[in-house]
């Protein structure tokens, strides 16, 4: 819809078109007189309309407002969005801000991806991650937001970017807490806990991170009301899928541990740890920092979220499968799983002692049921 309004002694015409909420076009000039203004904003209106917003609107919009147009989408049916996820698109739009959408280039994106590499050092899989909402908002311009963006300018790119090794999947890396590590972790925690500001039990939280091993944002989502005595398990709420866009929720049984750690707990708010989360990563952080800084250097690398690597891999070395491990863990793929099935020595040992348990008085009663006849 055009509008006219005064601006002083001139007139503001204004073009705006929304499609399902989203402002898709948005153009505007200032002019001497009002007929001049109406006149423009009329014949404007109708050529957008005869031809289709897509062609204007990609006349005037930038890559980064493309991608600050699909984040703000997102958002509307994701409002849990991670606070990383966020911070990448924007990060990503200010660098594309300058570009618009029709002059894009295979070279505009092999030029940043090579900057990223040769002066900032980072891997090929945070280049990845850093082109991915372009190439997300690319994707569905032309279908979501009638933006006519070619997706195959990115995939040329990508091409090009992954056989040069500049781009690629991330490697996760399980790295798990060791002895040392965890003792230095409760010792410093313990000494935190003592201080009268401290509101964060941080030996609680690790001790039930590693017992039921859920990323750090469900853990601060568990309440009270949820627990099923009856059962051991408890709901979580919003759980997100991997590739669908929708939440659900998850019945997760509380194993031992866990279950028994859940009796020491206060229960002090509706929520079972009623803390903010990333004050919860940033206090890990600090006390992760200060062991690798007074003795224990090789800890510096060690995330709050290598707990929940930890907890996993702990089920698999108590003889759990991928399909029970799963249903703690709340992975949709157990192809994903396979890479914490790290067999050690001494669990073979103890699955041997076990298995001799059940087997010998078998073999046993087999020998007495044959002397017998």
């Amino acid at each position: 819809m055009a509008s006219i309004t005064p601006r002083g002694d001139k007139f503001l015409a204004q073009v705006r078109i929304k499609q399902g909420g989203v402002l898709i076009f948005s153009e505007s000039k200032l002019f001497d007189t009002r007929p001049q203004a109406c006149s423009w904003a009329e014949r404007l209106e109708a050529k957008v309309k005869a031809e289709g917003p897509a062609k204007h609107a990609t006349s005037k919009t930038t890559v980064g407002q493309l991608v600050r147009l699909h984040l703000k989408a997102q958002l509307k049916v994701r409002p849990l969005l991670g606070r990383s996820t966020i911070h990448n698109h924007e990060k990503i739009a200010a660098e594309f801000d300058h570009i618009l959408v029709r002059d894009l280039r295979p070279k505009h994106l092999i030029d940043y991806a090579v900057r990223r590499k040769s002066q900032d050092g980072v891997a090929p899989a945070t280049i990845k991650s850093d082109l991915s909402p372009v190439s997300a908002a690319f994707g569905i311009a032309r279908i979501a937001y009638e933006i006519d963006a070619d997706p195959e300018i990115i995939q040329t790119a990508m091409r090009y970017l992954d056989e040069q090794g500049l781009v690629s999947k991330s490697k996760e890396v399980i790295r798990w807490v060791d002895q040392d590590e965890e003792d230095a972790l409760l010792g410093e925690f313990a000494r935190r806990n003592q201080h009268h500001s401290t509101e964060i039990d941080m030996t609680l939280i690790y001790k039930f991170a590693l017992a039921f091993p859920r990323r750090l944002g469900e853990l601060g989502r568990l309440e009270w009301k949820d627990i099923d005595p009856k059962r051991r398990a408890i709901i979580i709420r919003k759980v997100k899928h991997p590739k669908k866009k929708e939440y659900n929720d998850q019945v997760v049984p509380l194993l031992t541990p866990a279950w028994e750690l859940l009796k020491i707990i206060p229960k002090l708010d509706a929520r079972i740890f009623p803390y903010n989360m990333e004050s919860v990563s940033a206090a890990f952080e600090r006390v992760r920092d200060r062991i690798a800084e007074t003795g224990l250097p090789r800890i510096k690398d060690l995330r709050f979220h290598d707990l929940r690597h930890t907890g996993i891999s702990m089920l698999f070395w108590h003889g759990f499968q991928i399909a029970e491990v799963a249903i703690v863990s709340g992975h949709t793929n157990w192809n994903t799983l396979r890479r914490y099935t790290h067999i050690r020595p001494e669990d073979l040992h103890r699955r041997f002692e076990q298995l001799k348990k059940t087997v010998q008085p078998t073999a046993k009663a087999n020998v007495d049921v044959a002397a017998a006849g």
